[in-house]
C-alpha cells in the first residue's frame, strides 16, 4: 500500500482515516492523470483498499464534483471542483502576508547582518521589509525606496530571469549610473554575470551600489516557477568576506526555500 502521508512534511496528531483514504484516492488520480481516467480496480490494488470502500469514497467525491465519472469505461478523473478550490490558493498566499516576517527575523539573528526582502516594481527593486541586527555598524537600506536592478543583489536576480535580448533592451531604455568603481554599466558585461547567477542560484552585489557594502541574495519563487521576490543579506565589506558569505548562504537558501514553498513552489 502507498500512503501519501508518509512523504508529508507534517504528520497529523489526530488523523482521520476515512479522510486520509479519500485524499489518497485524489492524489493517486492526480499522479496518474489521463483522459481515460483511473478504474476502481486500479485504485483498489494500488492503495490496498477494498473495491467497495473505493467505490463509496468515489461516490462521495463525485457529489462534491471533486471527481468525474467516465461512463464509457466506468473510470474516474479529477473534477472541476478541485480546480475551483485550487485556483483560490495563490490569492491566500500573497506578498502582503506578514506570516513570513518571523522567518526574516530568525535569519537576521542567525547571520547577525541586515536582512532585506524585496520585489521588482517598474524595473526597480522595492524593499518591503528589513530585519536589522543589534550591532552598531549595519547596512543602510531604506524600506519602500526604489533601487536599480543592475547594481543590487536582489535586482540582479530578476535580471537573471530575462532573456539576453530583454537584458539588452533594459540597458538601452534605463538610466545607468556608475555608482562605484565596481558598477556594471553595460549589457555586454552584465550578461555573463547573469548567467553565473542563474547557474549558482544566488547573486552578489560586490560594492556595486554603495562603496563598502556587500550583499548576497537568493530568489523566492512562486507556484509557477517565477521569481517573485528576493531575500538578501547585506553588511560592511570588512565583515562580508568570502568566508562569511559561504557561512550565511546555506541559511539564506533554506529561508528562501521555505518562503518559496509558502508561495506554492515545488
Amino acid at each position: 500500500m502507498t500512503n501519501f502521508l508518509e512523504n508529508s512534511r507534517y504528520k497529523p496528531k489526530y488523523p482521520v482515516q476515512t479522510l486520509g483514504k479519500a485524499l489518497d484516492v485524489l492524489i493517486y488520480i492526480k499522479n496518474n492523470a489521463s483522459a481515460d481516467g483511473v478504474s476502481i480496480a486500479e485504485l483498489s490494488e494500488y492503495l490496498n483498499m477494498g473495491k467497495s470502500t473505493v467505490h463509496r469514497l468515489l461516490d462521495t467525491l463525485l457529489a462534491y464534483n471533486f471527481v468525474e465519472k467516465t461512463y464509457a469505461n466506468a473510470s474516474y478523473k479529477l473534477g472541476w471542483g478541485i480546480y475551483d478550490i485550487g485556483s483560490s490558493v495563490p490569492f491566500q498566499h500573497s506578498l502582503n502576508n506578514t506570516n513570513f516576517y518571523p522567518l526574516l527575523e530568525e535569519l537576521c539573528n542567525e547571520c547577525s547582518e541586515t536582512i532585506n526582502f524585496g520585489i521588482m516594481n517598474n524595473n526597480s527593486v522595492v524593499i518591503l521589509y528589513k530585519a536589522e541586527p543589534n550591532i552598531k555598524i549595519r547596512a543602510n537600506v531604506n524600506i519602500g525606496g526604489n533601487e536599480p536592478l543592475y547594481c543590487t543583489a536582489i535586482g540582479k536576480l530578476f535580471l537573471s530571469s530575462l532573456s539576453v535580448q530583454e537584458v539588452k533592451d533594459y540597458f538601452i531604455h534605463s538610466d545607468i549610473t556608475n555608482y562605484t568603481n565596481n558598477t556594471i554599466t553595460t549589457a555586454e558585461k552584465m550578461i555573463p554575470e547573469l548567467a553565473k547567477i542563474a547557474q549558482n542560484g544566488y547573486s552578489i552585489d560586490n560594492e556595486e551600489f554603495y562603496a563598502g557594502l556587500i550583499c548576497v541574495a537568493v530568489p523566492v519563487y512562486d507556484y509557477s516557477g517565477k521569481i517573485v521576490a528576493g531575500i538578501s543579506i547585506s553588511g560592511p565589506s570588512e565583515r562580508m568576506v568570502q568566508k562569511k558569505i559561504d557561512d550565511v548562504l546555506p541559511l539564506l537558501k533554506k529561508s528562501c526555500e521555505k518562503l518559496s514553498i509558502h508561495f506554492g513552489y515545488r
